[in-house]
């Protein structure tokens, strides 16, 4: 069995919420699902997957994908990732393998950078997954429809995690303009 769900856009175009949805709308019971989220990501409440608007599930925190072996019990039939942009490689293995035990694997997260380059493994993401769902958000400046990220703060760092306090979406238009205004 092989069914891998991608969920992905520019921040603030859903993704979490979606992947929460999914988590509660699943048909199997709380006690057969597993869901994770990097342990970088320590915005909100640690140990629950959280939207921006506050919605919330539980996740383990892992470091890296080899730690969710010890997490999946004989009853686990599903695995949610959010923020899956933040995790190595070793990803790809763990999700191919999940999938061959039978286990559906719904996973969140950025697919492009605030340069608008791909983000980590995101590419080879992109090609495993049988389901692909595309996101988008709202221009923070015109209201049109956004697929970029805007980084507000003047910053090089890739992984800069953090919320609306530094990130904004945008359209096209406006992202370039932002980009213009940071060179």
């Amino acid at each position: 069995m092989r069914d891998f769900t991608l969920i992905f856009g520019c921040m603030f175009a859903g993704k979490t919420t979606r992947l929460i949805e999914m988590f509660n709308y699943s048909s199997f019971l709380d006690a057969e699902k597993l869901s994770i989220k990097p342990l970088m990501d320590n915005r909100y409440q640690a140990e629950k997957i959280n939207t921006h608007s506050g919605l919330q599930i539980p996740g383990h925190r892992i470091s890296k994908p080899e730690e969710i072996y010890p997490l999946l019990g004989e009853a686990i039939k599903e695995v949610y990732m959010d923020e899956i942009q933040f995790f190595s490689e070793n990803m790809i293995t763990i999700i191919s393998e999940l999938n061959s035990q039978g286990i559906k694997v719904v996973a969140a997260g950025l697919d492009k950078d605030y340069l608008g380059r791909d983000f980590g493994i995101f590419p080879l993401l992109v090609k495993m997954a049988t389901e692909r769902i595309e996101l988008k958000a709202k221009c923070e400046i015109c209201g049109n429809v956004a697929a970029y990220t805007h980084r507000k703060v003047d910053s090089n760092e890739l992984l800069l995690i953090a919320g609306k306090e530094i990130y904004t979406a945008r359209c096209q238009t406006h992202w370039l303009a932002g980009l213009e205004i940071r060179s």
